[in-house]
């Protein structure tokens, strides 16, 4: 038997205008959500809270139909999408907590998730203890840096790391589905006899994992053409079944193995240069560095004070997107400035709270020596 596994992940910045959200959340989320309860398919689904209460705002239908999605299986994850690599293992804590309160509090029961998301696939081998510390039986990264290390991507095995199996995206058929996928019908029929020729008549799985606003927001009328007739084409097949990825668990044994440092956008060509988060974290980005320098100064605060507005803020500076607007060949001074003001939120609440003066200007002083700020021309960065 051949199993296929599809995790759709959807997400908005804390900082997205919600007339943009109210956009996707016609064009992809409800719709979206209605294919996944009606359907029965058996499907995986990471929403950030950071999304989830944007949604809540706008009173979305999506909300409902996700909580009567009987075979959807939910993922947890860092709520408002920090890179996990990149910040402390209290703040990794903090964040997947979050979301999980938050997100249960609108799902109610069914929100009950195993496994953990995280943000961009972002995966280091300290990240597996930490959720297995907090219950979780499963994680997932991309299949590239796997690979990149000489190894064959396995088929009928997942790795372990300290206890929690690290299952692998596919690459190639997550992004052929991705930036490619025409035939929903045709597609599936392609991926199992790529299996077949991979496999054998050995059972096999694959997991593929890709934005869900790819469908609907990002191409247009493919919820229609491609997702519907894609889920539809496993219900009648005899020599496959598409399935969750907790359910791969219970079919396939987990192997201790070591997983590399990467991401789903580390190419091979990052991981010889030493970057497994280029995106997020390039030593050769002189914004990265700063902006990562500001926002450990202003964690390392407000992770003193008491206010309920502190809290918020800092969670929510976290975000991953102005970083990657900020990366070679993705330059948005904007997106990049909508980062920065949120860190000087954050210090603006925490001198309400401490009157700390010199560590409002200290602060200031260092975000305006951010290229983005004093208009360095930045479009290579």
């Amino acid at each position: 038997m051949k199993y296929v596994s599809m995790l759709l992940h959807i997400y908005q910045p804390p900082t997205q205008d919600i007339s943009l959200v109210e956009k996707i959340d016609t064009e992809c989320y409800t719709p979206l959500a209605g294919l996944l309860a009606g359907s029965g398919a058996r499907v995986a689904l990471n929403i950030n809270y950071s999304l989830t209460e944007q949604l809540k705002s706008l009173g979305s239908e999506s909300l409902d139909h996700l909580a009567n999605a009987a075979n959807l299986e939910f993922t947890d994850s860092g709520a408002y999408h920090p890179i996990f690599p990149l910040i402390s293992e209290d703040d990794v804590r903090r964040q997947l907590s979050i979301n999980n309160d938050g997100n249960r509090l609108v799902f109610g029961k069914r929100y009950n998730p195993t496994g953990v998301f995280p943000p961009e696939m972002a995966y280091s081998p300290q990240l597996p203890s930490i959720f297995g510390s907090m219950g979780y039986t499963w994680t997932v990264t991309d299949d590239i840096p796997f690979a990149w290390t000489g190894r064959n991507v396995p088929f009928n095995t997942i790795p372990e790391v300290d206890g929690v199996s690290v299952l692998l995206r596919s690459n190639f058929w997550s992004n052929r589905i991705s930036f490619h996928g025409v035939d929903g019908s045709g597609m599936a029929r392609e991926i199992i006899a790529g299996m077949n020729s991979w496999t054998g008549e050995e059972d096999a799985y694959i997991l593929i994992a890709m934005d869900g606003e790819t469908y609907g927001h990002h191409r247009p009328g493919t919820i229609e053409t491609f997702l519907a007739p894609f889920l539809d084409a496993f219900s009648n097949r005899q020599d496959a079944v598409m399935v969750t990825p907790g359910d791969l668990l219970e079919i396939f044994p987990s192997v201790r193995s070591e997983v590399p440092s990467g991401s789903w956008s580390t190419t091979p060509g990052d991981l010889d240069a030493g970057k497994p988060w280029p995106l997020w974290d390039d030593p050769d980005n002189c914004i990265h560095i700063r902006m990562r320098q500001l926002l450990r100064d202003v964690s390392a605060v407000a992770r003193v004070c008491s206010s309920d507005k502190v809290a918020s803020l800092a969670n929510k500076m976290l975000y991953s997107c102005p970083f990657w607007w900020a990366s070679q060949g993705r330059y948005n001074a904007v997106q990049v400035r909508r980062g920065l003001l949120i860190i000087l939120e954050t210090a603006q609440a925490i001198y309400a709270e401490t009157g700390d003066r010199s560590m409002m200007d200290r602060i200031m002083k260092y975000a305006c020596s951010i290229p983005v700020i004093t208009g360095e021309d930045a479009s290579n960065a």
